[in-house]
């Protein structure tokens, strides 16, 4: 039995009043969601906006995961935790950037004491800037060459 554009009209008007979202209306009567939005809109029946509820439903909470922890720091069962070693290094570097230190001057510092970094072969000038960024906030980088 095949229904009229009047007839579809009709039951997308009721499902819609009864508290039917447009999405479930379409999938209910198998027509487009565009469909069902024009018949309502040419029968003069007002559009529902999103409810907050409606949208935080649908919207899981995002949980930032940490896949390498920051240096002077360890992962412990998914928690960051202050590796003992590392916060001292991070200290100093802290320290020797307060003092008016370059980062290239730091790097060639903590390489000349043969403190290693936690990856590489030795310590460089971007790597020192990431850290005190992330430790210090935004601060203008000192100019520096390498010999």
């Amino acid at each position: 039995m095949a229904l009229t554009k009047q007839g579809i009209s009709k039951n997308i008007i009721f499902l819609y009043e009864k508290g039917y979202s447009i999405q479930a209306i379409s999938t209910k009567l198998k027509i487009p969601k565009t469909t069902a939005r024009d018949r309502l809109l040419k029968a003069g029946i007002p559009l529902r906006t999103h409810s907050n509820g409606q949208l935080k439903n649908k919207i899981c909470p995002r949980i930032k995961s940490i896949k390498t922890a920051p240096y002077g720091f360890c992962l412990v069962q998914g928690q960051l935790q202050p590796d003992p070693k590392e916060q001292a290094n991070l200290q100093l570097i802290l320290n020797w950037w307060q003092q008016g230190m370059s980062h290239c001057d730091i790097a060639r510092t903590l390489n000349g004491k043969k403190i290693k970094p936690r990856k590489a072969k030795e310590w460089s000038q971007p790597t020192i800037g990431y850290i005190i960024k992330r430790h210090q906030g935004n601060k203008s980088e000192k100019n520096c060459r390498w010999p």
